[in-house]
């Protein structure tokens, strides 16, 4: 789904992810707080489709902000190899691991996602082999949120 947004002018480019993080409380006073602020998700990637030509003052962003088209941005994650569908659709549950030196850490917990989120298969990216410090069977594969 798209969603109209405002961000700084220096991130507006076509492919730039941020993680949006909510409103401050100078947002809370802002007239344009519900087209920046109003459907975007605190914690959620999200990817820039298309740049605008509309600009607006902001007191967060020194050079202001931007009109942009978004989108929630797909997820790198890791997935037990038996579960490994393209198309599936599952219950995310983030991989219970203690182990934060392992390179794959993101990817057990990745940001964007929260546990009991519906999510679906966009791409399998490595079927399994994929390192695993507690000796799980894991690939990887990019999934998008079940809206």
């Amino acid at each position: 789904m798209v969603i109209i947004t405002l961000v700084g002018k220096k991130i507006a480019r076509v492919g730039y992810s941020f993680v949006f993080s909510g409103e401050t409380g100078e947002c809370s006073e802002c007239a344009l707080r519900k087209v920046c602020c109003g459907k975007l998700e605190a914690g959620r990637v999200y990817v820039i489709l298309n740049v605008r030509d509309k600009f607006h003052d902001c007191p967060l962003h020194e050079d202001g902000v931007q009109l942009v088209e978004v989108e929630e941005a797909p997820v790198k994650v890791a997935i037990l190899s038996q579960q490994l569908f393209e198309g599936a659709i599952f219950t995310f549950l983030p991989n219970a691991c203690d182990q934060w030196s392992c390179p794959n850490i993101d990817m057990c917990t990745p940001t964007g996602l929260n546990e009991g989120d519906r999510v679906q298969i966009e791409e399998v990216i490595q079927k399994s082999g994929l390192e695993c410090s507690l000796n799980r069977k894991l690939g990887c594969a990019l999934v998008r949120r079940v809206i």
